[in-house]
Parts: structure tokens; C-alpha cells; sequence
């Protein structure tokens, strides 16, 4: 008997966890629950002691809850991309209310629901009339910096850098590309400047306080340090790199190149070569 009581419990646990999902997802939750509350409710499966037990909570108690876990939803996306909803103004919310309608947050994590609502977000804002085309970028440039402070780091360096040899970056290290130079906008919430277009690439990095930090780079630098971060090795990513932008390779380019690795070496984005 023991293996069926605890299916049964089983059963009802996930049609508790259903409605919850309902009440806090449904767009027609609330006139739903005015219209009839006991059949929005019993939809769900649940035990006859459950359903009662909702229907005596009342509305008002079961719609504060719907309440409470969409603001706090709200409010974490806000506070990581809190520039890209000021300059959306009013229809912040309306976009965050369609995610946890359409979609929901899927994560564990209050940390990752914005990266997860810009996913749901950046097909609907790319056609949008209504969003400014850069917003899409700005949020992403926003959430890359929980991205690169919160990711694994590495401590101690790798072998001396040689150009049959991989180069052994920080992991935290991430290299973006935008089509607006967004990190170059005012960073008060109340600025309504707007990013020159013009492709633009950033590495990002923490610095020895684990500040996350940006450097803009050259079309050059970045096709070389993206094809390094690919795991490519020093002199692939130096040859196909300048292959790739038609230029060629000549002495200022390897002069350029041994500055640029000193520099992230002293930074801490270089650690040296990789192993075999």
C-alpha cells in the first residue's frame, strides 16, 4: 500500500503545482476566477480536500498570490537590464506580462530570468515598430555583465605563449558583437541618448578586484582573439584572422598582435599557452 499512497500524493502535489502555474500564468485567470472559480480550479485534477480548500481561500487570497510572484519576476528582470526598461518606459511591464503568459521563466534561479526573457524577447522587439532597434543590444550588453561576474574564473598562469600552442584565456572572458555601439550610452536611467551604428566588438573581463570590465577592440583584434577564444592556435588565429578581413600579414600586424597579448596579459585575460 505504501508505493500507491505515496503515487497518490504524488498526483495531487503536481495538480497543486499545476493551478499555482495557472494562477500565476493565465492571462484569463482573473475572469476566469470571477466568471467560475470552481471550475477554472478543478481543471487541474486537483483532490476534492484541495479543491475545497481553494475555494475557501477566496479570490482575493489567490489572485495575491498571482500578484506577488509576477512582481517579483518584474522586479528581477528590472534590476538586471534597469537601463533597457527605463527607456522602454510603460511598456516594460506589458512585455513582461506576455513572457510569463506565453513562456514563463523555466530556470531555478532569479539570476538567469532575464536572460531568459530576452531570449523570448529579441524576435518580438526585432520587428517591433514600437521598440527602438538598439534596445535588444543594450539589454544584452546589461545582462553580460552578471554574465562574466558571476562565471568560473581560473587563478595561475599557463606556459609561455608560443604560436604552435592554443592560448589559455580567463574562463570569465566573453567577446560580444553588436551592431550598435551601445556601451557608449549615458549610463543614467534617466538618459534618452541613443548609440551610433556601427558594428562594435567588446571583450569583457574581470579585473583583480572582479570588476567586470570592457575594451573595445579593433575589427582586426577582434577576428584574432575570436578565432583564440575558439580554442585555435596562436598562429592560426593570427593568419586566418587577418584572412578573414582581407588584410595582410605583415610586420605592423604581428607587432600589433604581441602589444595587444602583452596588454591582456597584464590585465589578467591571457594566461599564457595552453597544454598539448
Amino acid at each position: 500500500m505504501l508505493p500507491e499512497h505515496k503515487g497518490d500524493d504524488h498526483a495531487r502535489f503536481a495538480a497543486l503545482l499545476s493551478v499555482m502555474a495557472k494562477l500565476i500564468r493565465a492571462p484569463e485567470a482573473e475572469r476566469r476566477l470571477a466568471e467560475d472559480r470552481e471550475a477554472f480550479l478543478a481543471e487541474a485534477g486537483l483532490a476534492a480536500e484541495d479543491l475545497d480548500r481553494l475555494l475557501a481561500a477566496g479570490d482575493k487570497r489567490l489572485l495575491l498570490y498571482r500578484k506577488l510572484v509576477r512582481r517579483g519576476l518584474a522586479r528581477a528582470i528590472r534590476s538586471e537590464i534597469h537601463r533597457t526598461a527605463a527607456r522602454l518606459g510603460a511598456m516594460f511591464d506589458a512585455e513582461v506580462a506576455s513572457f510569463i503568459d506565453e513562456e514563463a521563466p523555466h530556470t531555478h534561479y532569479l539570476r538567469d530570468v532575464g536572460f531568459e526573457f530576452i531570449t523570448w524577447a529579441a524576435p518580438r522587439w526585432a520587428t517591433s515598430t514600437a521598440i527602438a532597434p538598439y534596445l535588444i543590444e543594450l539589454a544584452r550588453h546589461e545582462l553580460s555583465a552578471f554574465e562574466v561576474a558571476s562565471a568560473i574564473g581560473k587563478s595561475g598562469g599557463g606556459l609561455p605563449l608560443e604560436l604552435d600552442r592554443a592560448v589559455l584565456f580567463d574562463p570569465a572572458v566573453r567577446l560580444y558583437r553588436y551592431m550598435y555601439a551601445v556601451h557608449r550610452l549615458c549610463e543614467d536611467e534617466d538618459a534618452r541618448d541613443e548609440p551610433v551604428n556601427e558594428p562594435t566588438a567588446l571583450l569583457a573581463y574581470r579585473d583583480a578586484e572582479h570588476d567586470t570590465r570592457y575594451l573595445e577592440l579593433t575589427p582586426l583584434a577582434a577576428a584574432i582573439l575570436e578565432r583564440l577564444l575558439r580554442g585555435e592556435t596562436l598562429r592560426a588565429g593570427v593568419t586566418f584572422g587577418t584572412s578573414d578581413l582581407g588584410q595582410p600579414l605583415d610586420g605592423a600586424v604581428l607587432s600589433s598582435t604581441a602589444a595587444l597579448l602583452s596588454d591582456l596579459e597584464g590585465r589578467g585575460v591571457v594566461l599564457g599557452a595552453g597544454g598539448p
